[in-house]
This record gives structure tokens, sequence and C-alpha cells, in this order.
């Protein structure tokens, strides 16, 4: 199986159903196919055959998703690119990658003006100007599919500390047997209705993307996040379900009791990127009721998911009340382990470095051997990522090991920290970070976002941290800010605090 059928199979058994929704306008996947060949029409005027890279500069679009499926029909190879990059940072992914063909949007004039004679591109194609034109005059010819599992399906870009950011090279496998793992545990079938809000070059918005036409279910598209409009949207369209970092869920429950909207349709929230403050799910599950969040953690090298808690876990009272902090368990065709320095597996309780294998992992990095060996050392890929798991085999993060803090020799969780801070009530967002210190290396310092119209001081923050955590690992200080440095999908960076407090 690969990606590039889905269309063809969805126009086949659901040629009348919704396919796309995106402000008010709507197609079905037999339309939505027609395009989609339309498309690969075109590819093939420019030149561009299997191997090609075809690269999206776009914010989110239905144009999106028909590129993504007809470079899979042809064998191209997608490459997303992070609308957020500046123009240098756009010139590294463009001319690392060997991008053939660009499409970008008009919002992005201004980039595209910057970077034109530094870019090394066959073809660049304006979506505003060039694109409905180009498929209309273009056959929407079927074609016959040359594409095998292990070919290349995309190479997405992740930030890097050197270098530049790395290309992550997924293949038609990892993308669907991915797939197949959300399919299964977010129980979806072809009635799922999917909100599409996180940006669509990122691996968990593409994915659940992969997943609804993989179940014939509909796709609906927003550019930018809207609390009120998400609720909305539940109403209009029968949404059921949306994936989403925790900063969004806290918008969606304060918009929810404000304006007193009604669940109707809404199954579930799933939450990944960032562990989420157990305060927060609990809030969640009182607001909404049992089942209607769980998380999820993965990373984009593992198409991105490897673990899930299901819905059923998420209980507020009872013993089970304890995996609130969890991350679940391995997905069906993963296997994830915890593991010390000398890669044995740790036992219950102790922290170590989260391992994984599975049809979903990386082929590696783009153009990159000696990281692509380093991650993938031993036949496992290395998340970075510091975690604990339980005797029952439920994963906990707690952190990454870039983050955390080391104070007089101690380690210390920003988690931990993070935590204890949004039980108060006047927190509305914090980041925990560590900031040099002569005596001890580092120094914990939290930097907090408060609720509209709270207050309480600095001393009085570190105080309520004192009654609740170990002196080492409480802040030294706090700085209160309006709002925290996020990433387009809305995960809190604190490497962007890190530089910033520094000094």
């Amino acid at each position: 199986m690969v990606i590039g059928k889905l269309p063809k199979l969805c126009a086949r058994r659901y040629p009348n159903k919704k396919a796309t929704v995106f402000q008010g306008s709507s197609q079905t996947f037999a339309q939505f196919n027609t395009r989609v060949n339309q498309l690969c029409s075109v590819f093939r005027a420019h030149g561009l055959s299997k191997g090609a890279k075809v690269a999206t500069l776009l914010r989110n679009c239905p144009e999106v998703m028909e590129i993504c499926m007809a470079t899979a029909k042809m064998g191209i190879v997608l490459v997303p690119i992070n609308f957020r990059l500046v123009p240098a940072e756009l010139k590294f992914v463009i001319n690392d990658a060997g991008i053939d063909l660009l499409f970008w949007g008009d919002a992005f004039k201004k980039e595209i003006s910057a970077i034109r004679n530094d870019i090394q591109v066959k073809h660049t194609l304006s979506l505003a100007d060039e694109y409905e034109n180009l498929l209309a005059e273009a056959s929407s010819e079927e074609l016959e599919l040359q594409v095998s599992p292990d070919d290349l399906f995309a190479i997405f870009y992740t930030s890097g500390t050197t270098g530049g950011p790395k290309g992550v090279m997924l293949t038609h496998d990892n993308f669907l047997s991915a797939a197949i793992n959300h399919v299964i545990a977010y129980q979806l079938g072809p009635n799922d209705v999917c909100l599409h809000v996180m940006p669509l070059y990122h691996t968990m918005e593409a994915s659940m993307m992969i997943c609804q036409f993989y179940v014939g279910g509909t796709n609906v598209i927003v550019d930018a996040f809207d609390a009120d409009e998400f609720w909305k949207l539940v109403d209009s369209e029968k949404l059921t379900h949306l994936t989403l970092v925790y900063p969004m869920l806290r918008d969606i429950i304060d918009v929810y009791k404000e304006k007193g909207y009604v669940r109707g349709t809404f199954r579930h929230f799933s939450i990944g990127g960032q562990t989420t403050p157990t305060q927060i799910m609990k809030e969640a599950l009182e607001t909404f009721g049992a089942g209607s969040v769980f998380p999820v953690y993965g990373l984009t090298e593992a198409s991105p998911l490897l673990t899930y808690l299901p819905r059923e876990d998420m209980v507020i009272n009872g013993e089970k009340s304890r995996l609130l902090g969890s991350v679940g368990k391995e997905l069906f065709s993963c296997h994830v382990r915890v593991v010390n320095d000398e890669d044995r597996d740790v036992t219950s309780g102790e922290m170590g470095e989260i391992i994984a294998q599975g049809p979903n992992v990386m082929k590696g990095y783009w153009k990159r051997e000696k990281e692509t060996q380093e991650a993938l050392a031993g036949g496992w890929l290395r998340t970075g990522d510091v975690g604990t798991l339980d005797n029952e085999g439920y994963l906990y993060i707690i952190d990454r090991k870039k983050e955390l803090i080391i104070s007089g020799g101690e380690n210390i969780s920003p988690h931990e920290i993070e935590e204890v801070l949004y039980k108060h009530s006047a927190v509305a967002e914090c980041a925990a970070i560590g900031v040099p210190d002569e005596r001890w290396g580092e120094q914990v310092k939290a930097v907090v976002v408060l609720k509209l119209g709270e207050t309480v001081s600095e001393k009085d923050l570190i105080q309520f941290a004192r009654e609740n955590l170990a002196a080492y690992k409480c802040p030294r200080s706090v700085d209160f800010v309006e709002d925290l440095p996020k990433d387009p999908v809305g995960k809190i960076q604190k490497r962007v605090l890190q530089q910033q407090y520094s000094q």
C-alpha cells in the first residue's frame, strides 16, 4: 500500500462525500481526486518524475492536501516548509533539499522576493496567480502508480542545534504504518470529521490528514487557531476530533464555559507536543467528561507518534488518576524502551533515555550520514527525551535531555516544577528553565504568564513552590511576562527563553 492510492480509493467508495472543508467551501472526494490527477499532469508538464522534490511554502488550505497526494501518486518527494522561517532559514532548507518545484502562497511574497536570487529551484509557482489556471488546462487522466512502500514520501525539516535544520526522511511505509496506529488508537471511521488547526507542514497534522483519507473521513481546515471558531465548527461541520497542544486546550475550555457551548458530536481531543500539566488535564475532563481527552507522545522521526494513553485510562479519581501525568503505552507496531547510558533497560521509576523501534521510524536524515548513525545507533531511534516507565509499562516524560536543569550536580526536571506552578490559581502558563549560576552551575528560573485579572508576587510564588517541592528544585527567581514564545504548533520554546536569559 502507498499513500498515492488513497484519493482514488476514497473517490470510488465515497464520491459525493465531503473530502475537505475550508472557509465555507467544500469539495467531494471525487472532485478532490480529479484535481489531484490534474496536478499530476502539471508536474509532468514541468518535467517532474519519480524522485523529484516539490516544496510547499503555504498556510493551511486544501491545496496543501492536493499537492501532498499528487506528489505521493507520482513518487515525487514532498518537502513541507515551516512558514515561520526567516529568509536565511528558508534559503538553507530549499537549497539543502534540492527542490525542483516550489509552491508559495501570497502571504510570502516578501520572503520569496528576498531569496529568489539565492535559491536553486527549477520552477516556482504562485498559488494565487497560477495554480487554478494550470489545473484548468491539465488532464485529469488517472495515473498508473509506479511507487513502492519503501520509496521516500517526504522530507520534514526539524530544528537543529548546529548546522541548520535536519531533513527527516519518511517513506510511504513509515507514514502509513503510523496512520494505521492512529486509526486504531483514535478509533476512527468514515463518519469522523477532523479539524486541522496545527500547520499541515507538521508531521502530526499531515499524519491526521493521511488517517482521514485512509478511512474516508472529512478534513475541515483552518489557517489559524480560534477557540470560539472551533466551537462554531463543531456545530456546523459536526467535528469529532482534534489534535492540539495544551495552550490551545486552555483557550477552548475558557470559551466553552464563558459562552455556554455544547460538546455535540465532538468525541475527543488528543494532546501532543509537550507534556500537559495534570491540572489542565483534570479541568478538561471535568468540563467535557470522561474519555474526552488523551495525551500522545512522539517526534518527527517517528512519523510522529510512539505512545498514547487510551481514553478509558483518563480518570480524575481512583487508582488510575495517577495516569493523568503519563503519555500511555506504546502504539501497536512500536517498541518503546527507557535505557541508561549503557543501553540497559532501567528499573521501574528510574530515569533514562526513551528509545524506539517500529515501521514508523524514519529512514534517516537527508544528506547527514553521521547524524543518522547517531540517531539510529544499534537499530533504535534515540529520541533525546528522558522518561520513566512504571511497573505496568506506562511511560512518563521527564524532559528533553537538553532541557534538564543541573544544579549542584542534581538533575532537576522543568516539568516537575511547572506541574506545581500550574496548581497556583493565578498562573495561566509557565516555563521553568536553567540559567547560569557561578556557584551551582545553574539555578532555576520560572517565566510566568498570569491569568487575566490575577496577581501574585515573585516572593509568594516562590514560597508556593517551596511548599510543594524540595528546596533545590524551587525557582530562585520569577519573571512575569505577557506571552511565552511558542512555535507554530503552540509548543513553548524553552530554547528561546534559555537564550534570552543566558546572560
